[in-house]
C-alpha cells in the first residue's frame, strides 16, 4: 500500500540544504590538508601523489564487485 510522502516547506528544504553545506565545507577542509595529515603520519614527500591516487583506484575496483 503506497504512503503519501509528506511535502516538505521552502524553509525544511533550505535548512537541509544549509546542513549539507556544512558537511561539504568540512570535507573540504579535511581534503586540503590531506597531504600534511599524510605527512605527519610518516609519508615522504614522494609518497603523496601515489596516496593521492589510492582511493580513486581503489574504488574503482572495489565497486564494480561490490555493486
Amino acid at each position: 500500500m503506497p504512503q503519501e510522502q509528506k511535502r516538505l516547506s521552502f524553509w525544511q528544504i533550505w535548512n537541509m540544504s544549509f546542513g549539507f553545506l556544512g558537511i561539504q565545507f568540512g570535507f573540504a577542509l579535511q581534503g586540503g590538508n590531506m597531504s600534511r595529515i599524510f605527512q605527519t603520519l610518516g609519508a615522504s614527500p614522494e609518497d603523496l601523489p601515489g596516496l593521492w591516487i589510492a582511493a580513486p583506484l581503489t574504488g574503482l575496483l572495489v565497486q564494480p564487485i561490490i555493486g
